[in-house]
């Protein structure tokens, strides 16, 4: 899904159908997006390369297009859009099946997330 890190998986952990990695991103005409990635599989990981920092995390393990992947924090974009900005994605969080998040609550987190990588 990104090349931005490195995992070391540790263990793999079966996941409960239904879980969602939710991503967001922002269109030409700055609608937010909002796309789910079905999780196969839990990993416990760690970061692997000479800029890591140790420290364990759980985390998804989804679909990428080539291959499965670590669910990451961005997805770089490929290519700019017409306007010359990046459409990279965002990751918000994951969906619980049984928490049954509506719409409204994964576009206001991605509201704040979107505003948050502006003023970065």
């Amino acid at each position: 899904m990104s090349d931005c890190k490195n995992w070391k998986i540790l263990q793999i952990i079966p996941a409960q159908g239904g879980w969602k990695a939710v991503h967001c991103q922002e269109s030409e005409n700055e609608q937010i997006k909002i796309s789910n990635r079905s999780i196969i599989c839990w990993a416990l990981v760690e970061p692997a390369g000479e800029t890591a920092v140790a420290g364990t995390q759980v985390r998804g393990i989804a679909q990428g297009s080539r291959d499965l992947a670590v669910v990451e924090d961005l997805i770089n974009a490929k290519e700019a859009g017409a306007d010359g900005r990046e459409r990279n994605q965002y990751f918000l969080g994951y969906n619980d099946p049984e928490a049954h998040k509506e719409t409204d609550y994964w576009l206001q987190q991605a509201g704040e997330r979107l505003r948050t990588e502006k003023e970065k």
